[in-house]
């Protein structure tokens, strides 16, 4: 296990072993700076002696993974979770806002216009770009990084919903030769309703998820119906569950995060200076070391180079990117019960915490004085006896980071990478497997 160092300045050092570091500690030569991972400050002057560091990044749209290593080590290693509740928040903020101008100030004129600029970001995307900024300069906050690798993808949207788009041509999409999306719609269920399978003259084309629930008007949305199953839908009381039963019967698919992933590689570059490395590299790599498809060991053989041996000497960081504070402040029916978003017992919601020899994090806490904890991943553990907020004692205090350290096995002790065999085989293999993904 490392231990991160800072010289006395705050600069980064290389890493020291934990028992240097208990030593250092021990003398009063060193301060403690953090606990998870375990950083020290030096009190004195150092040689500021500094190895070649290579941080690696493998970008995701749900999970994202970085590795730092030297010529020998692998020096950290973490799983960042990021932030898929951005829009349920806003809509619910969003809904909130309305209420209460209603209420208090049922005159103000709402904004509109007020809030474009250039090239802008949907909140989602602009938070999962700032969360690879925001871990890659948490690495070269603790470790002294002089280059930088980034694995990214660009995809083809059109390709992913159309897989024949090569013969029929990136001109001859589905709605080729149709007016209207309506028109198309139409002619995709066979000027038919969905619902009762009849030829009827009266039909009506149907959104699967409501205008009002955010639907949109693309295809993927519109389903075909006659008046008579139309209108009944509509009068129904479960009138969104019987919208998901006809989405099924409509095979379409999901290019969100394909989209997302080609985004945040976009801006990544404008921001960024780095090195872009692609998928089928890095899977050649992983596949000749013969390691587990982990997010964590992708990360790993982006920095890969020639020639390298190299082995796990630190343990893995997961962390989970959540919001800093609750919008929320009061439910019920009149809004007559307040929900408290401060301390309770000195304890906050999200607090990471041990009681027993358990260590979690604050989901929730009864008015009762009991605790509800969750780990990393969120799953409630369930302990009996249910642990009291008195009782508890809090590790460390609510971030917009939950931060977990879990020890895996060091499957690359001793291994050298693939690039230490042959160069010019390697070299013949790889575009043979380069030519082999693209096809």
């Amino acid at each position: 296990m490392l231990t991160y160092v800072l010289n006395k300045k705050g600069m980064p050092l290389m890493p020291c072993s934990a028992r240097t570091a208990r030593k250092l500690l021990t003398s009063g030569k060193a301060i403690v700076v953090s606990t998870e991972p375990f950083v020290i400050k030096l009190k004195y002057g150092s040689s500021g002696y500094k190895q070649q560091v290579t941080a690696a990044c493998d970008s995701g749209s749900k999970t994202a993974a970085f590795a730092a290593i030297t010529n020998t080590k692998v020096v950290y290693l973490s799983e960042v979770r990021l932030r898929q509740d951005i829009k349920s928040n806003m809509d619910q903020r969003r809904a909130f806002r309305r209420t209460r101008r209603c209420r208090k100030t049922r005159y103000r004129k709402p904004r509109f216009n007020n809030r474009k600029s250039d090239r802008c970001l949907t909140p989602t995307v602009r938070s999962k770009v700032d969360s690879h900024k925001r871990e890659l300069n948490y690495i070269k906050k603790h470790l002294p990084i002089q280059d930088t690798i980034i694995e990214t993808a660009s995809f083809d949207i059109h390709k992913i919903t159309n897989p024949e788009v090569a013969s029929s041509g990136y001109q001859g999409g589905p709605m080729k030769d149709f007016y209207n999306v309506k028109q198309y719609v139409l002619h995709r269920d066979g000027y038919k309703c969905q619902c009762c399978k009849k030829d009827k003259t009266k039909l009506q084309v149907h959104h699967i998820v409501f205008r009002s629930n955010g639907g949109t008007n693309a295809p993927d949305n519109l389903i075909t119906l006659c008046r008579e199953c139309h209108e009944n839908l509509h009068l129904s009381e479960d009138a969104i569950g019987l919208s998901k039963k006809l989405s099924s019967k409509l095979k379409s698919k999901k290019t969100l995060d394909a989209t997302q992933v080609s985004t945040i590689r976009a801006f990544l570059k404008d921001e960024l200076i780095f090195t872009e490395t692609f998928g089928y590299e890095t899977k050649y790599k992983r596949e000749s070391l013969d390691l587990e498809k982990t997010h964590y060991n992708d990360a790993i053989c982006i920095a890969l180079t020639d020639h390298q041996s190299i082995q796990l000497s630190c343990d893995l960081l997961k962390k989970v990117h959540i919001a800093k504070g609750d919008y929320q402040l009061r439910k019920g029916l009149r809004s007559e019960k307040e929900i408290p978003t401060g301390k309770i017992m000195g304890i906050k919601k999200f607090d990471k915490i041990e009681s027993n020899g358990v260590v979690g994090f604050i989901k929730g806490r009864m008015s009762s004085g009991y605790a509800i904890l969750m780990d990393i991943d969120g799953n409630i553990l369930k302990l009996k006896p249910i642990p009291k907020l008195k009782n508890v004692k809090r590790l460390t205090a609510r971030t917009s980071s939950l931060t977990h350290q879990t020890r895996i096995a060091n499957i690359l002790s001793d291994t050298t990478s693939f690039w230490s065999q042959n160069t010019e085989k390697n070299s013949s293999t790889m575009k043979q497997f380069a030519k082999g993904s693209r096809n």
